[in-house]
């Protein structure tokens, strides 16, 4: 899809296509990275500060959340600042291929992609501030990915898809065609607005799910982010350039993206001084989804392939439903089961988890990288194979059923266990002595974090 008139359409027919390199397609945009990454860097401790101030702080509870010190929210408030940076900055570049007779000289951001962010950073501030029930952030959620429908993103993401299952059909109903039949636009319409909703709707829940550790959000995107900038960069070199508008998107928001997520990873490692909240959290996964539906602009090997890049966050949320239902729980209960907790469950300390959690991330992305040389009906394969494979590895290592929840008591024997007190220890509960604990004897206990 390229922007322009019918005049420029004519003129751009008479342009050759044309192969670039890496270099000539990032060095233009490469200025994103460094304003994306120098907001992000400089407004995270302003941000801190002010939700000091102002007592937006996120206080441990003793029971799903791993920090035992209160911490400061609104570091993705600096995360989106970021990355709106560098597609500000984006505005002032040339494109990777400006030809005579090309409709522009400067890259195109659309309005609807940066008012969806800013519809979720809003949600997710108001939810960190005073709290948001479920359903209404995925309102807000479903009003961001209308957003970019009504502008025209995505509105034709589902008809890679459609159109060979459609020809296979036309087929068995009126044998062989001499001309390949069109697939109805309502039926691609229709289909590819569901896509574009369930992307977005299901990659802000997901990223939102995964931060629960010092970190892991963060850092978990920022591999993400690299792996879409790898496939944006490379539909940019073999595109011929004829899609130059929409290559060049597809980098400038990658980059953006990274820049702002590794800005802000320094004071969010373990141990934090500032969460992203869900503003940030929520924020990561619409931008993954945006790269996700951009990439299904092109063809449907390049959204597997993204797909299977974002895996980790997947992996987590199919894990979570499926954990909720198989113990008869209601699908969005909050609980400590999530993958990165049953790591530290089971004696993986915090760093540990966030440090495995990069390496499956990693993998992922390398898989989905390596799907962009294949050809698309095995890549489909390949995808269905591995998440299969996930799947009953997890249930097999029992991360499907729930493990026995624990609490913390600070003394034994004849003193008060604060647990019971507070009503914490349920019949079906475990009482969890964390370190070295003296009994009233004056003997020592030591406990067994395995």
């Amino acid at each position: 899809m390229i922007l322009g008139s019918p005049a420029q359409f004519a003129a751009l027919a008479q342009i050759p296509s044309k192969v670039f390199s890496a270099d000539e397609v990032l060095s233009n945009y490469v200025y994103v990275f460094c304003a994306a990454y120098i907001v992000a860097f400089l407004f995270t401790p302003v941000m801190r500060a002010i939700a000091i101030y102002y007592g937006i702080i996120d206080q441990p509870d003793r029971l799903r959340k791993m920090h035992t010190t209160p911490v400061a929210y609104l570091g993705g408030v600096a995360v989106f600042l970021g990355w709106l940076a560098g597609l500000v900055v984006s505005q002032y570049l040339t494109l990777h291929r400006a030809d005579a007779g090309w409709p522009t000289n400067h890259p195109i951001v659309r309005f609807s992609i940066v008012m969806g962010a800013t519809i979720i950073v809003l949600l997710g501030l108001w939810d960190d501030v005073l709290g948001l029930r479920p359903w209404m952030k995925i309102l807000g959620q479903l009003f961001a990915a209308l957003f970019m429908l009504a502008d025209g993103i995505g509105v034709r993401s589902a008809e890679a898809f459609i159109t060979p299952v459609w020809m296979k059909i036309e087929q068995f109903m009126h044998g062989p065609m001499a001309v390949a039949p069109e697939v109805p636009d309502w039926l691609v319409f229709s289909l590819s607005a569901l896509l574009v909703v369930a992307i977005v709707i299901g990659c802000c829940n997901a990223s939102n799910l995964l931060d629960g550790l010092d970190g892991l959000c963060g850092g978990v995107t920022a591999i993400i982010a690299a792996g879409f900038l790898f496939v944006a960069v490379h539909l940019a070199m073999i595109g011929g350039g004829i899609n130059t508008n929409w290559d060049a998107l597809r980098v400038i928001i990658g980059l953006a993206l990274l820049g702002a997520v590794l800005g802000f990873i320094p004071y969010n490692f373990n141990p934090a001084s500032i969460f992203m909240g869900d503003t940030g959290s929520m924020f990561l996964g619409y931008v993954c989804a945006t790269m996700m539906i951009l990439m299904a602009h092109e063809h449907a090997k390049w959204l597997l392939a993204s797909m299977v890049i974002f895996a980790l966050p997947i992996l987590d949320t199919f894990l979570a439903f499926a954990r909720r239902w198989v113990n008869g729980r209601p699908l969005f209960s909050a609980d400590k089961q999530h993958f990165h907790h049953q790591l530290v469950a089971r004696g993986f300390s915090v760093k540990q988890t966030v440090l495995i959690s990069y390496g499956l991330a990693c993998f992922f992305g390398l898989l989905g990288i390596s799907m962009l040389f294949m050809r698309t009906r095995y890549a489909g394969a390949l995808y269905l194979v591995t998440f299969g494979s996930i799947m009953v590895t997890a249930y097999k290592i029992g991360m499907i059923h729930e493990r026995p929840a624990t609490s913390e008591a600070s003394t034994l024997g004849n003193a008060t266990v604060d647990a019971f007190d507070s009503g914490q220890i349920t019949p079906a509960g475990v009482l969890e002595i964390p370190g070295d604990i003296a009994t009233p004897s004056g003997d020592l206990i030591a406990s067994n974090p395995h």
